[in-house]
């Protein structure tokens, strides 16, 4: 569950920052609205980084996948002038 609090509340009351392991806390300037800072309980960290890590791999399995197709176009096109 995710809770959003101002900093005027932060500031009143910091024992808002104890969060439970699953929880995600916002804090924002309300009058702003800009997102000051975003605090993760440990579960929630733990997916997060799992993410993070899965989501790399993606992109550099994509990466791989591009060059192999840029080598084999170019592998293809040489043949061809050969021909």
């Amino acid at each position: 569950m995710t809770q959003i609090i101002g900093t005027r509340e932060l500031m009143r009351n910091p024992s808002l920052l104890r969060i439970d392991p699953q929880e995600t806390l916002i804090i924002e300037d309300k009058k702003a609205h800009k997102t000051l800072g975003i605090y993760m309980g440990v579960e929630a960290a733990k997916e997060f980084e799992a993410y993070r890590a899965k989501a790399q791999l993606l992109e550099s399995a994509r990466k791989i996948r591009r060059r192999a197709l840029e080598e084999y176009n170019a592998l293809s096109e040489s043949i061809d002038d050969g021909l």
